[in-house]
């Protein structure tokens, strides 16, 4: 390729020679992508400055007070509100009874199924009873 045809002549075809003046222009006002350290500075630029430039979770350091934690010590199982406890064994342990005694025991006398039956309904309606009728306008229910 001749340094001649580089530089549009004007005599062969002038439409042309002003499309290629025309890209000329435009790649020389092209704007150019920035190199990886412009581009990290604009970011500390953008991202480290005002008034609330505060550091973020990963420059969070944890205060050493070289004290471990210790939980408390769980209560006993069983301690506690008897009537509760008795409302849960009649509640779980009637309608297993009474699985056990259609399984194992089909000639037990009718008033075992009923005192089973009404063992395991009154432990259940002690336990909705014993349920929180009002709610705190404070919880937020996250208590375990």
């Amino acid at each position: 390729m001749n340094p001649d045809d580089a530089h549009p002549s004007n005599q062969q075809d002038p439409q042309w020679d002003e499309l290629v003046e025309n890209f000329r222009q435009l790649d020389a006002a092209a704007p150019r992508e920035p190199s990886a350290e412009e581009r990290k500075a604009q970011l500390e630029k953008l991202f480290n400055t005002g008034p609330a430039a505060v550091r973020g979770p990963r420059d969070y350091e944890v205060d050493d007070t070289g004290e471990e934690f210790v939980p408390e010590a769980p209560a006993a199982l069983g301690s506690g509100d008897p009537m509760l406890n008795l409302a849960w064994a009649g509640a779980a342990g009637g309608p297993l009874g009474l699985l056990l005694c259609v399984l194992f025991f089909r000639s037990a006398p009718a008033f075992i199924y009923f005192g089973l039956g009404i063992i395991a309904l009154l432990g259940v309606a002690y336990l909705l009873k014993r349920l929180p009728t009002e709610r705190d306008p404070g919880d937020d229910g996250a208590q375990v």
